[in-house]
């Protein structure tokens, strides 16, 4: 009968262990997220369509023309809040746009998402969606 030391038990309790201890490193690292780098770049993000792109093409589809689509929208972009204009047709508005800060405009100068500021008199402006395209005319408020 061989003999059997009492280290025996412990040392092989230990070795044993030692050995769950490594395969569970294993497993972890087995299931681990991988971080490639195909994956971890950010995707590029989807574009936002504004509440009044959806609206004209909601508008579009149902057969209603561009210029008379746009008219109703615009009229709730844009606040006219005063103008200097000249006797000969030049002249600046200072406007807000879709509820931002005022800001002053010349004549010819872009507003916003395809309007221009086509024209300037004493008593209001009118804003052109491009040639060809719908107008607006946007009176100074009244004074009380």
């Amino acid at each position: 009968m061989p003999v059997v030391s009492d280290r025996a038990g412990p040392a092989s309790a230990a070795l044993l262990v030692w050995a769950l201890a490594a395969g569970s490193v294993v497993f972890w690292w087995l299931h681990s997220p991988r971080q490639d780098s195909a994956l971890s770049s950010p995707v590029g993000e989807m574009p936002t369509i504004s509440e009044a792109q959806t609206r004209t093409a909601v508008a579009r589809a149902l057969g209603q023309d561009k210029a008379s689509a746009a008219q109703p929208d615009a009229q709730r972009r844009f606040q006219l809040l005063g103008v200097i204009a000249a006797e000969s047709g030049h002249g600046s508005a200072l406007m807000v746009v879709d509820g931002q800060p005022a800001q002053a405009f010349v004549q010819g100068q872009s507003v916003g998402e395809g309007w221009q500021l086509q024209s300037v008199n004493a008593s209001g402006v009118r804003l052109s969606a491009g040639p060809g395209g719908a107008t607006l005319a946007l009176n100074l408020p009244i004074k009380p």
